[in-house]
C-alpha cells in the first residue's frame, strides 16, 4: 500500500523518562529492577489513554492530541490551530498534556526531559515525520535539566499570561509542577501533600547509589520545586 505523507502546521512535545536506560541495564540482572522497568512500561503506555478518557465527547477527535508511545518516549501532536474556534491553541493543549504527564511520572518516581516545536508535521498512528518532530526531538538530546523546552518557534507563538510556562536562563520550558493539572488538586491539602511527596522523593534520590548526572538532576528538580513551592510552605533542607 503506498503511504502519502500531508504536512500540517502541529505542535509537537517529545518527552522522554530520565534513568531509563539504567533501569533497562539492571533489569537484565535483578528481578527487582525488571519488576520496575515493567511497571515503568505499562505506565507509559496508560499515561495518554487515561488522560483522553476524561476528555469531553464534544470535542472533535481531530482536535484531540495524537500520541506514539516508543521504548521511554513519548511522542505528542495536536493541530496548532483550528479555523473554527479561535479560542484554540494547539500549543497549549500539548503543554497541557506534558505538564500532566510530568505529575503522573513525578507519582511514580520519574523526572522526564524533551523539546517542544511547532511547525510542519506528518503524524499517524504509527509514526510521525516533520521539521517540528526533528527539532523537538533536538531539544531533548541536547538537554541537560529535567525540563522540556520550548523551541524558538514554539516560544515566538506561545502567547503567555500563564505559569504553565516559565522563563529561565534565557529558556522557555514547561511548568511541570503547575498544580492546576495535579490529580485531586481540588481536595483540601492534596497539592501541599503532593508537593511534600515529591520533596521526599527528590531527598530520597540525591541520597541514593546514583550517577553524578542523575543527582544533578534531581538536585536541580528539588531545588526548582522550592521555588515552586504553595507560599509559606516549608520543605525539607536535606
Amino acid at each position: 500500500m503506498e503511504i502519502n505523507v500531508e504536512f500540517e502546521d502541529r505542535a509537537v512535545a517529545f518527552v522522554d523518562v530520565l534513568g531509563f536506560k539504567s533501569l533497562v541495564s539492571s533489569a537484565t540482572l535483578s528481578n527487582v529492577h525488571l519488576q520496575q522497568l515493567s511497571g515503568l512500561v505499562n505506565l507509559l503506555s496508560s499515561a495518554v489513554p487515561s488522560f483522553d478518557a476524561t476528555i469531553d465527547k464534544s470535542v472533535s477527535p481531530h482536535l484531540v492530541p495524537k500520541h506514539i508511545y516508543i521504548s521511554d518516549c513519548i511522542i505528542l501532536s495536536a493541530p496548532l490551530a483550528d479555523p473554527s474556534r479561535t479560542s484554540y491553541d494547539g500549543l497549549a493543549i500539548v503543554v497541557m498534556r506534558v505538564i500532566q504527564l510530568s505529575h503522573y511520572l513525578l507519582q511514580a518516581g520519574y523526572l522526564i526531559r524533551g523539546g517542544i516545536s511547532v511547525g510542519s508535521v506528518w503524524h499517524t498512528s504509527t509514526n510521525i515525520v516533520g521539521p517540528a518532530y526533528q527539532e523537538a526531538f533536538m531539544l531533548e538530546q541536547k538537554g541537560h535539566e529535567p525540563i522540556v523546552e520550548l523551541s524558538a518557534s514554539a516560544a515566538e507563538h506561545w502567547k503567555g499570561g500563564s505559569r504553565m510556562i516559565l522563563h529561565h536562563n534565557n529558556k522557555l520550558f514547561v511548568n511541570g509542577l503547575f498544580d492546576y493539572y495535579m490529580p485531586n488538586n481540588l481536595q483540601h491539602g492534596v497539592i501541599e501533600q503532593t508537593y511534600a511527596h515529591y520533596a521526599a522523593l527528590a531527598d530520597q534520590r540525591v541520597m541514593e547509589n546514583l550517577s553524578e548526572s542523575a543527582k544533578e538532576k534531581w538536585s536541580w528538580f528539588r531545588e526548582f520545586l522550592r521555588a515552586e513551592a504553595p507560599e509559606g510552605m516549608k520543605l525539607s533542607q536535606a
